[in-house]
């Protein structure tokens, strides 16, 4: 019998695309979203799909989701790094975590879980490494980091680790696996998510450093959860997903072979100007020794760096394709943003 499992973030970019691949493959599938509308909407486009409505900071709203499943796709974050102060977001994680995974733990029917990490928390930090695996962490201890984002992902993935593998609160002794996902490409499956994806976070502001960046096709993302979770050797391990590499310059290049009409309805306010690296290192070198912020944006627009992962049998990829995996995305993009439906919040 298929296993029933659920999917916290099931609306958004990742996790649509995870429902419908679990649904694809004969498993029993819940969804959790915060949003009703959206819940609806998934519904309508995944009818095999059993949405739920609920806050995993909310025990009492995802219990319903909760009994009875197999396992977990944690793939949702409750936390925003709104806040100036390291502190409150380190406090507030570390209450989210705790909250939803006592609230898993407390199901004895769940045996696996799989979250939704990033790439941010292994290869940041004053390291100066030229090759990054699972083995390695960000540094979260600085308090220069050059993005909230990354000591959020770091610390929530540490804190989820202990708790695993504490056995006076993992309760039930579920199994832990984490997916490192880096950027994102490809079509977006719900059209309010398209913004989630890389290039259009990279290139709608007005100026972006010419920095390299990895990333998979989203459906690739969605799949390796999936192997993750089938795979016996994937359990307790966390595992780099990052397939395909470019420069910011080679997506703003991808961007302009687009048709003008499409590049107008997806970056109504133009395409950012991309800043040339060979400009920008003499000036980010000028301070290089003095801040970790310096350091880090100095390495990636470098680019002196690669991840490589210490388990390259748990995956092979399906997309291997940027270029064909952003146009995917960016036409698509362009279609669902001429419907009501991407106004969705």
């Amino acid at each position: 019998m298929a296993d029933t499992v659920l999917v916290t973030g099931a609306t958004g970019y990742i996790g649509s695309w995870l429902v419908y691949d679990l649904v694809q493959r004969g498993y029993h599938v819940r969804g959790l979203s915060r949003s009703q509308a959206k819940a609806d909407a998934l519904k309508q486009l995944i009818p095999e799909v059993e949405m739920y409505v609920g806050n995993i900071l909310d025990p009492a709203s995802v219990k319903p989701a909760l009994d009875g499943v197999d396992g977990v796709f944690s793939v949702a974050t409750a936390v925003n790094p709104a806040s100036d102060s390291a502190t409150a977001w380190n406090a507030d994680m570390a209450n989210e975590i705790d909250t939803w995974f006592k609230a898993i733990a407390a199901q004895p029917s769940i045996k696996k879980v799989i979250m939704t990490g990033s790439e941010s928390a292994m290869g940041w930090g004053d390291q100066d490494k030229p090759v990054y695996t699972e083995a390695d962490w960000s540094n979260v201890d600085d308090p220069h980091q050059y993005d909230a984002y990354i000591t959020l992902k770091a610390v929530e993935e540490k804190l989820a680790w202990e708790f695993a593998h504490d056995d006076n609160k993992n309760l039930n002794h579920f199994q832990l696996s984490v997916s490192l996902v880096s950027g994102i490409v490809g079509p977006a499956f719900t059209p309010w998510s398209i913004h989630h994806s890389s290039p259009l976070s990279f290139l709608s502001g007005p100026s972006v450093p010419d920095f390299k960046f990895f990333a998979s096709d989203v459906r690739d993302v969605a799949a390796q959860h999936i192997a993750l979770y089938e795979n016996p050797e994937a359990a307790d391990k966390r595992v780099v997903l990052n397939n395909l590499v470019a420069r910011v310059s080679t997506v703003a290049a991808i961007v302009r072979q687009l048709p003008e009409a499409e590049q107008q309805i997806i970056f109504p306010n133009g395409i950012a100007t991309v800043l040339d690296a060979d400009v920008l290192m003499p000036v980010l070198n000028l301070s290089y020794g003095y801040a970790v912020v310096t350091k880090n944006l100095a390495r990636h627009v470098g680019g002196n760096y690669q991840y490589q992962t210490l388990y390259p049998g748990l995956y092979h990829y399906q997309y291997q394709d940027l270029i064909q995996s952003t146009l995917d995305g960016l036409h698509l993009a362009a279609k669902q943003l001429l419907t009501a439906d991407a106004t969705l919040k």
